[in-house]
């Protein structure tokens, strides 16, 4: 082989070798939340995401608790009977969080509605 093309060899295993981690790191950061604020959920589908609590709010009356995560634009609707109370003690702004729920519709807006406190995992800060 010519001087020049050992170069071209290098130059072309150096590309594709930034290249593979650039997919490498990119594919990593797809895979943490099983929905983006890109998708469509379905009325009526299970739903899991994660993300970073933003917003924790108690609505006005009944003792129910709304989330807001920085990983999806629909409110996370959790019911007094699904142990509102209980996780707006536990809950922090910052916190990082798993939930799985069901999507539903309120006032012409997607929410995710969670059924169970222990569909809310704290996953840390």
């Amino acid at each position: 082989m010519q001087k020049e093309e050992k170069i071209v060899v290098v130059l072309l295993l150096m590309a594709l070798g930034s290249l593979a981690v650039a997919f490498w790191t990119f594919s990593l950061d797809l895979g943490e939340t099983s929905a983006s604020s890109d998708s469509v959920a379905q009325k009526d589908s299970a739903l899991s995401l994660e993300g970073l609590v933003l917003q924790i709010e108690p609505t006005k009356s009944g003792g129910n608790l709304l989330l807001k995560l920085d990983s999806t634009p629909m409110t996370v609707f959790v019911p007094a009977s699904a142990g509102a109370i209980e996780l707006q003690k536990q809950l922090h702004v910052g916190d990082r969080i798993r939930i799985r729920g069901t999507v539903s519709d309120f006032q012409g807006q997607e929410e995710l509605k969670i059924s169970r406190a222990i569909d809310v995992q704290r996953l840390g800060t």
